[in-house]
């Protein structure tokens, strides 16, 4: 197992019990194991690289978490100056502990993880110039616009979906609220939403455009903005879901719910584009290097010119629903719990 660097204290060594303790357990003492012995360090790794919220468990329950999530590399903890193995403690959990800076207050463990799944993709984009009735308001990057691309009926479908569901809107891995983002939101990511026939005829028709199946997009994410709320300047690209089976967001299909009487544009400043709210519109662009994603290139490759802001709602309501786009199948980990 590789060493952390950085912690200055000596480690204790665990083992993952596949025994009598049942999968995923640890143990101070060593001793026959099926998963190997794991280290744990007095170090606290960067701040950031957290893959969901953290969660207050003991230290074996969060290594058996970190197993079963897609991309976990790490738990870490501040646990103060006495550290008793079976309390439990506020745990995140990393796509990598390296620097870690050596700490008495701290505890981490580096959790060896098998993938379940292999991730390998001849997906490509599909060129904007062979899509009918689409246009191309942008050349490098591509950035298209679909006139009425959905109907009347299935906005009004996706509406009373969405309805009841709604939450208060959350930014990055960890479901932070704040005021860079003061919509709400609602997902349509129940089970019996990826069965819905009037979602996956929209889908079907993103597929056409996109290339990808219906397993390479996150659920439909649907945002309600009311007068004066907005969402601050950020990237679509998540770095952290680059360690997870589905890879990051390469691309954003974006769809229009209603007309806004004024403001709520989507505005690109690095492209000099702003978007005005159209009933029925869909917008698609890429959040990486094009160029790479043509090539097959989907990790390391974030554009940050595709940084994007909702504009203030002045006056009425303002609906949008999108679906973000993977390289690699998203839906399958999903529903296994592996991402979130």
């Amino acid at each position: 197992m590789r060493l952390l660097r950085g912690a200055t204290a000596p480690a204790v060594l665990l083992s993952v019990a596949a025994g009598a303790g049942g999968p995923g357990q640890c143990s101070a003492q060593e001793g026959t194991c099926g998963k190997g012995k794991l280290k744990l360090r007095r170090c606290a790794p960067p701040a950031g690289h957290d893959l969901v919220p953290s969660r207050r468990l003991s230290l074996k329950a969060a290594v058996k978490a970190c197993r079963q999530l897609s991309g976990c590399r790490a738990v870490t903890a501040e646990v103060g100056n006495d550290f008793q193995r079976e309390a439990d403690y506020e745990w995140h959990f990393k796509t990598t502990s390296e620097p870690c800076k050596g700490s008495q207050e701290s505890r981490t463990v580096e959790v060896d993880h098998v993938e379940g799944q292999s991730r390998s993709s001849s997906w490509r984009p599909r060129p904007g110039h062979e899509l009918e009735s689409v246009e191309l308001v942008q050349q490098d990057p591509p950035v298209l616009r679909l006139e009425a691309f959905l109907s009347d009926a299935e906005i009004q479908h996706i509406k009373s979906l969405a309805l009841p569901r709604f939450v208060q809107s959350t930014v990055g891995m960890t479901y932070e609220a704040g005021q860079t983002r003061t919509s709400e939101t609602a997902w349509l990511n129940a089970l019996q939403d990826n069965e819905d026939e009037v979602l996956l005829n929209i889908t079907a028709r993103i597929t056409q455009i996109t290339r990808l199946p219906n397993e390479n997009m996150e659920p439909f994410q649907v945002v309600r903005y009311q007068p004066g709320q907005s969402f601050q300047s950020h990237q679509d690209y998540l770095d952290e879901q680059e360690q997870q089976a589905c890879g990051g967001r390469v691309g954003t299909f974006f769809m229009y719910l209603n007309d806004v009487p004024a403001g709520g544009e989507t505005r690109f400043p690095d492209w000099g584009l702003s978007i005005k709210p159209e009933k029925g519109l869909a917008v698609l662009w890429w959040n990486v290097n094009y160029t790479a994603l043509q090539n097959g290139q989907f990790s390391g490759q974030k554009d940050e010119t595709a940084r994007h802001q909702a504009m203030p709602v002045e006056e009425g309501e303002k609906w949008v629903v999108n679906r973000w786009l993977h390289p690699y199948d998203f839906l399958t980990p999903y529903f296994a719990g592996q991402l979130r």
